[in-house]
């Protein structure tokens, strides 16, 4: 990072010093240069092995001389590298341990690169490691020796020649020049390989863009579905937004479950679980899937995020595969299912604010992933899309795209950038949002309707139930169709707002297009040392203790309850466990829940030896029967009507591990 120190002496005149970062250190440009590596590279997968010579093309672009690079790379029996400049071998400066240096690895360059000199590095490497035992695919953004810069995301450009095994189907980050045989690529957070053994590839090209799916015999079906929508999406995307960052996409096989995907690399997508495709079945899942990654290709590959926890580019990301969604009528609750996680996490007592340090977050025993980073991350700017009104936060976000491409927006550019070109403070907005556990609970208090003049007059109150103070929309809708939205004042806990019409009005309707994350009832109140026992969630091993904090506390979170009755289980604690799912079978909740309430009940007294109580409980869980399953594999047991019947003819005997 570049640091300048002034320092003021009084004599007979002001004289300023300049320091310059050590000459024989490391550090980073503010800005790190972008490179360009050139790499011919070949892959043994039959000896498990990468090897390969490369060039890094780099120039100065900053304000001081560098004398040290660091590579990312490491010294081990299975990783090797040779690295010269004009013939000349550089100093290694890190510490050996028996032929052994953890990455980064730091260099002594022979001379300064001075600001606006070029340097090429060429190097020798290879990777040895243990392949898979019917060798049947090889995948790896970090194959290859790159230039470290204290973890900073960068951008760079990329020129690779690859010698790989026959009968692979190949996915890589570059579109492959056919003149030269080389794949490239500009502007690529990383470059990634993967190698399929005996794998279908299918493409289509769209606007010089072209999209390649991988997949297996078994995965074909799922796959076709997923490139039809790759396809219809870049295409909506491109429509929307100007643009496409890169000429490919590759689309490949992931794990066997239905876990979603994830961005393997810049231009390749993973999508799971695709060999469990059923004939017949609705295509959202797959749209939704594909649409999320594509979106990921603009936020996190393209525009790049510093922060820890990164949920900018998350949150940005989901905003994009929302809108595509909801345009084509896939998914209609698809606003509401990304938010989910979060009205959860915040029912569940969870602290849940987003600006905390990486030691804070080593804490945090529930899914912070999920719940936060990205249900909270797009949450926010869901929320911020209802603040400015769609079509300012629309053209600022087009913008953001056109000014952070290869560059890092982190969550405090993102506040800047959105109050310069809006003029609008928007402090109130991220201090709640990022920064705290504030959160939203508003209600319709009242509404009337009196005939006034040639019309009526509706006036509407919302008031403000939870932490944070925001506008809402409510909308008003009249008996002749026709709406009218009004915004509440943030800064008051009760809003009225009026509406004048020709009809009567019909309904009003708080938070219109779920633009924003509310719980529809205030959190029940409950001691701070409860809430501070529940805040970074909790493992079935201190189930009890989180029993004896909370069995005087006002808890009716069915989640809280449920989780909690069978980590008790988990650990014999079978009265107390009884005693939660008790308690759970008294709320008003959905019938599966209900159902399952009951028939654990049942269960449980059947392990405290009361034979004649559990089939009183199971006979009360088929009365709530819904046809449906309560699955909880992880204790290899699947409540529905087959199992309660079982039961009642043979009590419940719990094998354990």
């Amino acid at each position: 990072m570049k640091r300048v120190i002034t320092i003021l002496f009084i004599m007979l005149a002001p004289l300023v010093v300049t320091l310059q970062p050590s000459q024989e250190g490391f550090w980073v440009p503010y800005d790190p240069p972008k490179c360009h590596y050139r790499i011919d590279a070949r892959i043994d997968l039959e000896k498990g092995k990468v090897e390969g010579k490369e060039t890094i093309t780099l120039r100065n672009d900053s304000e001081h001389s560098i004398r040290v690079l660091a590579i990312d790379w490491k010294i081990s029996a299975s990783f090797s590298i040779d690295i010269t400049s004009e013939q000349k071998s550089l100093t290694l400066l890190n510490t050996m341990k028996k032929s052994f240096a953890e990455s980064p690895l730091y260099y002594l360059l022979s001379e300064p690169l001075d600001p606006g000199s070029k340097i090429k590095l060429n190097l020798n490497f290879k990777n040895t490691f243990e392949s898979s035992e019917n060798k049947s695919e090889f995948g790896s953004n970090q194959w290859y020796p790159r230039l470290y810069w204290d973890g900073l995301q960068t951008h760079d450009s990329f020129s690779v020649k690859l010698e790989i095994p026959e009968g692979y189907a190949l996915a890589i980050s570059g579109r492959l020049n056919e003149n030269t045989g080389r794949y490239t690529i500009d502007r690529a957070k990383s470059f990634g390989i993967y190698l399929g053994k005996d794998q279908n590839t299918e493409s289509c090209e769209i606007d010089d863009i072209l999209i390649t799916t991988l997949f297996s015999d078994k995965g074909a079906k799922a796959a076709k579905v997923c490139l039809e929508t790759a396809v219809d999406c870049i295409k909506f995307y491109k429509d929307w937004l100007g643009f496409y960052p890169y000429k490919f996409l590759y689309i490949i096989p992931g794990g066997r479950g239905r876990w979603g995907g994830y961005p393997f690399s810049t231009g390749i997508v993973v999508i799971h679980g695709e060999e469990t495709y059923k004939e017949g079945e609705p295509l959202t899942h797959w749209q939704r899937i594909t649409a999320h990654e594509i979106g990921h290709q603009y936020w996190g590959e393209w525009v790049l995020d510093p922060n820890s926890p990164a949920w900018v580019w998350i949150g940005m990301g989901i905003f994009a595969d929302t809108e595509y969604i909801l345009a084509r009528k896939i998914d209609p609750q698809r606003r509401q299912g990304w938010m989910s996680n979060y009205i959860k996490g915040i029912s569940n007592y969870y602290d849940t604010t987003v600006d905390i340090p990486p030691a804070s977050l080593a804490k945090i025993k529930y899914d912070h992933n999920n719940t936060v980073i990205h249900s909270k991350g797009f949450s926010i700017i869901s929320a911020l899309d209802s603040v400015l009104g769609r079509e300012v936060f629309e053209k600022i976000y087009k913008k953001c795209l056109e000014t952070y491409g290869s560059k890092r927006l982190g969550w405090k550019e993102l506040q800047r950038f959105y109050e310069k070109e809006s003029g609008l403070n928007l402090s109130w907005f991220f201090e709640q949002w990022v920064r705290s556990n504030k959160y939203l609970c508003y209600q319709i208090k009242s509404q009337e309707c009196k005939p006034e003049g040639y019309g009526y007059l509706s006036t509407i109150k919302v008031k403000r139930y939870g932490s944070m103070m925001m506008p809402v929309p409510v909308k008003a809708v009249f008996m002749d169709g026709s709406e009218q939205t009004k915004q509440t004042d943030r800064n008051l806990e009760t809003s009225t707002l009026a509406f004048t019409s020709k009809a009567r009005l019909k309904e009003a309707v708080l938070n219109p297009e779920h633009k924003l994350a509310m719980l529809d009832k205030p959190l029940k109140e409950i001691s701070e040392e409860a809430a501070e026992m529940l805040s970074l969630g909790w493992s079935y091993e201190d189930s009890l203790d989180i029993y004896e904090k909370l069995k005087e506390e006002n808890i009716t979170n069915s989640n809280i309850l449920y989780r909690l009755g069978m980590g008790l289980y988990e650990y014999d604690h079978y009265l107390k466990a009884f005693n939660c799912f008790q308690k759970i079978s008294t709320l008003q909740l959905d019938k599966v829940t209900k159902f399952a309430s009951f028939a654990w009940q049942g269960l449980l007294k059947d392990l405290l030896g009361d034979r004649k109580e559990a089939l009183k409980y199971y006979q009360e869980a088929l009365v709530h029967d819904t046809g449906e399953s309560m699955g909880h594999s992880s204790l290899g047991i699947n409540m529905n009507r087959q199992w309660v019947e079982e039961r009642l003819k043979a009590p419940f005997s719990r094998k354990k591990k």
